[in-house]
């Protein structure tokens, strides 16, 4: 379904139809395929590491997410010529630090966030049992970086990052109330009325947020609501199928309005969702229903669970389903950092919550049948 213009060129020629691939651009295909290969290395080092490498990847997420923002002040205070601004097609006059795309940078902001309210908590536990003031350097450290990862998001100007902020906020103050349930409601409350505080002086005080949370919510030729209608109609035609991966570039203009062209073209359905069913068809609806059905059960876990391997799990369930939120209206998962980060936060999700190992692996351990060896760290 959906090839009847190949089969029209191949009748004005009177040429006999040929075998052809299933896709109708076999090279993008394999360009997809070949993307899978840093979300897959992630994942199976994540997967395969010890405890350790938990907290390793998640301070050097938010060590990115930070430098990242602050690239991108600096990108904001050069104006749009800013030699800071790494790609020829990109965001000029905001935020993206390391990124082409805005939203992307406030995805990896609002992601940053609950994996730094997993790493304020001390895998020992001495943290819930020491008072505040034990530990009230740790805690401002921490309520900084974070107050700047939100102020970054906010003057992104991104209005799903803006959406997004608010259930990474109240999933991280969550996150921090199962582990300790003392002394997270006083530290997340100060933070967020800092944070507030700053934003509403920088905001009105500073040009360089100048039209802040600005978006065009028209209907035009690029709109949101007019790329889903188009899509949507593809869907139908390449149903069950699809057009084959990497195909939405070749695909998408024939369902296009030609009469609002314009120097702009969409390269992507901008709802990772509608372009997986169209170009994978029923196979790639099964395939997400069934990874969502996976998550669910995962996340059921590391919340029910405890411990520090739990805890993570925990922030990366939070993390994923802002990604799969911000899915909805973009293709955060089609941009290689944050389809890495999401196969990491998903391997995080995947590993055990104790290290259950048979007594075989044990060192100088004799096997005995049916005996286990755990060892959580």
């Amino acid at each position: 379904p959906g090839r009847s213009a190949t089969i029209n060129g191949f009748a004005l020629l009177n040429a006999p139809l040929p075998w052809l691939p299933i896709s109708p651009w076999p090279a993008a295909t394999l360009s997809q395929l070949s993307a899978m290969v840093p979300p897959f290395g992630m994942a199976i080092i994540i997967f395969a590491g010890g405890s350790q490498s938990l907290r390793l990847f998640a301070w050097t997420l938010v060590a990115l997410a930070a430098a990242s923002f602050l690239l991108g002040f600096a990108q904001l205070a050069g104006g749009r010529e800013s030699p800071l601004y790494f790609y020829l097609v990109t965001n000029r006059e905001q935020l993206v630090g390391f990124f082409a795309n805005s939203n992307h940078l406030a995805t990896l902001g609002v992601v940053s966030l609950p994996l730094l309210a997993a790493l304020t908590v001390n895998d020992g536990g001495d943290f819930t049992r020491r008072p505040l003031a034990g530990n009230i350097g740790k805690w401002a450290a921490m309520a900084c970086l974070a107050g700047f990862i939100m102020l970054g998001v906010v003057a992104d100007r991104s209005i799903a990052g803006l959406l997004l902020l608010v259930p990474s906020v109240i999933g991280s103050f969550v996150l921090l109330r199962v582990e300790n349930a003392r002394i997270a409601l006083p530290v997340v409350a100060g933070l967020l009325a800092v944070s507030a505080a700053i934003f509403v002086v920088i905001a009105f005080q500073s040009p360089l947020l100048n039209g802040l949370g600005s978006t065009d919510l028209g209907t035009g030729a690029t709109s949101r609501t007019e790329i889903f209608a188009h899509s949507y109609l593809a869907i139908i035609d390449f149903f069950p199928i699809g057009s084959g991966l990497g195909s939405f570039l070749l695909v998408y203009p024939s369902y296009a309005d030609n009469a609002a062209a314009s120097e702009f073209y969409v390269n992507h359905a901008h709802n990772d969702y509608l372009e997986v069913l169209l170009e994978t068809g029923l196979a790639g609806l099964c395939l997400v229903a069934l990874f969502f059905a996976w998550w669910v059960r995962q996340a059921f876990f590391a919340w029910r669970e405890g411990g520090a391997r739990a805890r993570f799990a925990r922030a990366a369930s939070i993390a994923t389903a802002l990604v799969m939120a911000h899915s909805l209206v973009d293709y955060p998962l089609r941009t290689t950092a944050i389809m890495v980060l999401f196969a990491a936060c998903c391997a995080i999700m995947a590993r055990p919550l104790s290290t259950v190992t048979s007594q075989l692996f044990a060192e100088g351990a004799k096997r005995e049948r049916g005996k286990m060896v755990i060892a959580d760290a």
